[in-house]
């Protein structure tokens, strides 16, 4: 199997739906048109669409059939439309003031902040729109519900460290955040598309552990190569709380990457092939 390749496929699935879905947004509205470029910067102005490739990946793995394709499309769109609105809303002077996102200018420097809240508002409804045209809303809801809200929990906990001395962090307090913040949209990415594919109690648990732990890493990995690109300031980080050990960080990517593929083997290895290459993929960003 080639990752790159199935990676690039279920990419092209999202970008194409996404397409669609800002096509049909209404720009007759007065002072509408800015407002829609906004959003459309949000969205297509680059992005790896991590979380919703996990969730069609998931799918394929728990058996999802062409009658179950319309769901996996519109769960993957919702995580990936609502994950846009957190970062529209992170880059704000008032979370992380930061004027650059991916290379380009964040919503709020190119369109001004009250359009960059109103667009981060709008992406958020519009995920929960995504989810609603689903078969199986009644089961994704709970789910996706929870991860808009643990998010905003993870940030507001975030927030906090930053009024505090750094010699106070812990690690259970980088657990909670990077939990929050980054792990929980990554496992409700990969449980709705168990859920969409009727898979069973117990796979849709490992499928949530699975992206759990997927997430943890993935922030791990992104401390310690911030780390060594000199980049990590004075937020809260791996590095920080475990003093500059970044064998530490590393082998708690390592430990989450492990666990994570333990949960993948509910299922037969041949259908969670993409799933256990992309996992491993993750830590050969450190090579």
């Amino acid at each position: 199997m080639d990752l790159a390749q199935t990676l690039a496929a279920k990419r092209k699935i999202i970008e194409d739906a996404l397409d669609q879905c800002l096509g049909a947004l209404p720009t007759e509205a007065p002072f509408q048109a800015t407002f829609i470029d906004s959003l459309r910067h949000a969205i297509q102005v680059g992005g790896k669409r991590v979380r919703p490739i996990l969730t069609l990946l998931v799918a394929d793995a728990c058996g999802a059939t062409e009658a179950n394709e319309a769901d996996a499309i519109h769960a993957a769109m919702a995580i990936e439309l609502l994950h846009s609105y957190t970062l529209v809303h992170d880059d704000l002077p008032s979370m992380d003031n930061d004027t650059e996102r991916r290379g380009a200018p964040s919503v709020w420097a190119k369109y001004g902040e009250g359009v960059a809240i109103l667009a981060g508002d709008y992406l958020q409804g519009l995920a929960f729109e995504q989810i609603a045209q689903c078969q199986t809303a009644a089961q994704l809801l709970p789910k996706f519900t929870r991860a808009s809200m643990d998010v905003v929990h993870g940030q507001i906990a975030d927030i906090g460290a930053a009024t505090v001395d750094a010699s106070t962090w812990t690690p259970a307090l980088l657990g909670y955040v990077f939990l929050n913040k980054t792990a929980m949209l990554i496992a409700t990415a990969c449980v709705m598309g168990a859920i969409v594919a009727k898979a069973s109690p117990e796979v849709q648990e490992a499928m949530f552990t699975y992206g759990t732990n997927i997430g943890l890493a993935f922030q791990y990995i992104d401390d310690l190569l911030d780390a060594q690109q000199s980049q990590q300031g004075n937020e809260l980080s791996a590095i920080a709380v475990y003093d500059g050990e970044q064998e530490a960080v590393q082998t708690s990517a390592e430990y989450c990457t492990q666990q994570a593929l333990k949960a993948l083997n509910c299922l037969p290895e041949a259908k969670t092939e993409a799933l256990r290459a992309f996992a491993t993929s993750l830590l050969h960003r450190l090579q």
